[in-house]
């Protein structure tokens, strides 16, 4: 039998002769029968975890098979099996990709990701936060051969690493800065992809579920610092990833964006290029500058570029007007003791005439009436915070924040002072040609709190950034969708609810750690393949995945309107007969993925242009026979090899 120990749970015959009185009995009862066991002896005290005297009558220890199978010849032996694993009911994007479905639970057949290491190069970590605990949790495998460069006890079994490449020291070879996150993206994203479970977790008293967790909950987490504040160098970010394939990681994360460049002068894609040839999956952020064309990054077509969508979960904030209409809307603040009785509507943009006033500048409200009234603002001009200020300092009661003609039905929640909605593009034209047409509008919001369910579900998000590639236009990206708007993940202070590719991207990682796991054998391309070839073309509502871009503005091709999603108004359907274009969102993983696939004959021709020459270059993907080809030879001139600066996208 294996050698390896595996937790049984054991059932032995009732004693018919004494009647225990003290728990410490029937553990010492149970004691002398494991050690009666052949292969077994002496070992129970060491072995057994639980001694159960109530509901069955046995207990659970750590057994090799063979022992199991000696102690099944004795005579107060009845049963033995191994621990099943239950998993609890977690936050929402695990349980809305079908992560944890109790009929085909990928996080059962991949032991939720257990001995894979996801390397986070981002703004750092957190340390000692509850997503980061380690109970339960293995060593981390013997290969890896990385550090920890947090107090001593900062680091544990599930956060194995920490290395910050901020303000690096060549002298020393360390960092003069800690691998401590002082902004919150990195603590984010690292609970994202492999977050510990965490009881209670919500950001402001939404989104709270029974337990909160990252896609692959049992995967160890190495953190490599690359940012300080917004700025990513791009000579850290390479060096962390070298570190990184050095270490040992399975998977690496860069929830980390910047302007399109040639791939000889990208230092993510020449990375991604030699740790993908080593056999470590590389997952990146899409990039935040949609709608518009041509705006996607890290576009490498060996990278797994990640594009962002919505869950079904929603923070409603419904508007209703004194006409009657009820127009959905969303807010993180969700107070219990607003009234919601009607109180007169202004919109300052059309009192004032004044550009300034339809986004609630500073002091553009001077010498208008708001006072008791709720007011209506354009979205941009300045943040949704400052708005707040804005408002409540003139005396308003209330808020409705209406989105741009770009971000449309995109709403991205964020706590408020004043009670608000924000509200799509769409509804806002309808409360200001209600306010346009009406001698006195009324107008109060209605708090529903987090709506689960939320029909035509996911939808890609409207600022999600868009194919083609500049570089490769020939390729189709981002590859894949995933949940990208009001993502609850830890934060520097307990949970934050945040938007961005930078959300979606580890919502990936996760998912490559899990299948790294149940295939331990296969390589980048092939996770890759399984991940984009199992993913869903349609929504919650079985029809094609709506787009939050207004009509017209989709990526290539004819775009129409479908009717009136509930509660949120029409969305531009995707073009069904590209369905990458825009990229899907994942579905349970099948266990045989198409097997065609492969990257060993895969062949580009890519033509650039530079500044002084024209060059026709061919080269293989991946894994090719032979010396892998180094993507290092696709530099053009020894005087553009340049450190590069990659800026943290804005909003994740």
């Amino acid at each position: 039998g294996s050698d390896e120990l595996t937790v049984y749970i054991v059932h032995v015959k009732g004693s018919e002769d004494v009647t225990f009185s003290a728990a410490e009995q029937w553990s010492d009862w149970y004691c002398s029968l494991l050690n009666s066991a052949k292969d077994a002896a002496n070992v129970a005290d060491l072995r057994i975890v639980y001694s159960y005297r109530n509901v069955i009558t046995g207990f659970c220890a750590r057994l090799r098979q063979r022992e199991v199978e000696a102690m099944s010849k004795l005579d107060w032996f009845l049963h033995a099996y191994p621990s099943p694993v239950y998993r609890p009911l977690t936050t929402h994007t695990p349980e809305f990709l079908g992560l944890s479905q109790p009929s085909h639970s990928v996080w059962n057949a991949t032991n939720m990701g257990e001995g894979i290491i996801i390397g986070i190069l981002d703004t750092g970590i957190t340390p000692g936060h509850p997503s980061f605990d380690d109970d339960g949790m293995p060593p981390p495998p013997a290969k890896w051969n990385g550090r920890c460069d947090l107090n001593a006890s900062a680091c544990n079994n599930k956060l194995i690493g920490a290395r910050s490449f901020v303000n690096y020291d060549k002298v020393t070879r360390r960092s003069t800065a800690t691998p401590v996150d002082d902004e919150g993206h990195g603590t984010h994203t690292a609970s994202t992809a492999a977050g510990a479970f965490v009881t209670n977790a919500s950001a402001y008293g939404n989104a709270r579920a029974i337990t909160a967790s990252g896609m692959a909950p049992r995967a160890h987490i190495a953190v490599y610092k690359v940012c300080n504040e917004d700025t990513c160098h791009g000579y850290d970010i390479l060096a962390a990833m070298d570190a990184a394939v050095d270490d040992g990681v399975d998977v690496i994360s860069l929830s980390l964006g910047g302007p399109s460049a040639d791939f000889h002068s990208n230092p993510v894609a020449q990375g991604g290029f030699k740790a993908i040839n080593k056999g470590v999956f590389v997952s990146c952020s899409a990039g935040n500058t949609g709608p518009n064309r041509g705006t996607v990054t890290n576009d490498a077509p060996w990278l797994l570029t990640v594009g962002a969508s919505t869950t079904d979960r929603s923070f409603l904030s419904t508007v209703k007007l004194g006409d009657g209409q009820e127009l959905d809307g969303e807010s993180l603040s969700q107070p219990r003791d607003f009234e919601s009785k009607m109180l007169p509507l202004v919109y300052p943009g059309h009192a004032t005439g004044n550009e300034n006033s339809s986004f609630c500048l500073s002091g553009s409200l001077d010498g208008v009436d708001v006072h008791g009234k709720i007011v209506v603002c354009d979205d941009g001009g300045n943040g949704k915070a400052e708005k707040d200020d804005v408002v409540k300092s003139a005396g308003g009661s209330g808020m409705i924040i209406v989105n741009s003609p770009d971000f449309a039905y995109s709403t991205l929640v964020e706590p408020h002072l004043l009670r608000t909605s924000n509200v799509p593009y769409a509804d806002g034209l309808k409360i200001k040609a209600y306010i346009n047409t009406t001698s006195a509008p009324t107008a109060t919001i209605i708090f529903k709190g987090t709506v689960m369910h939320t029909p035509h579900s996911p939808a890609m998000a409207s600022f999600s950034s868009r194919g083609p590639s500049q570089i490769t236009p020939g390729i189709l990206k981002p590859d894949i969708t995933g949940p990208g708007v009001n993502i609850l993940a830890a934060w520097t202070s307990a949970f934050e609810v945040f938007s961005g590719t930078s959300m979606s991207c580890p919502h990936l990682s996760g998912v490559a750690a899990l299948i790294k796991k149940a295939h331990p054998d296969w390589s980048p391309a092939a996770i890759k393949s399984a991940i984009m070839t199992t993913a869903y073309a349609t929504d919650n509502s079985r029809g094609p995945i709506l787009d939050e871009t207004p009509p017209g503005r989709l990526v290539r091709g004819r775009s129409w309107s479908r009717g009136p999603a509930e509660g949120h108004g029409p969305r531009t359907r995707l073009r069904p007969h590209a369905p990458r274009l825009h990229s899907l969102p994942l579905r349970p993983l099948r266990q045989q993925p198409c097997p065609s696939y492969s990257w060993r004959t895969s062949e580009l021709l890519l033509r650039e242009e530079h500044q002084r020459s024209r060059a026709e270059l061919s080269f293989h993907i991946g894994q090719a026979a032979g010396d892998p080809f180094d993507a290092g030879q696709l530099h053009a001139d020894s005087d553009q090899r340049q450190g590069a600066k990659v800026d943290v996208p804005g909003d994740g």
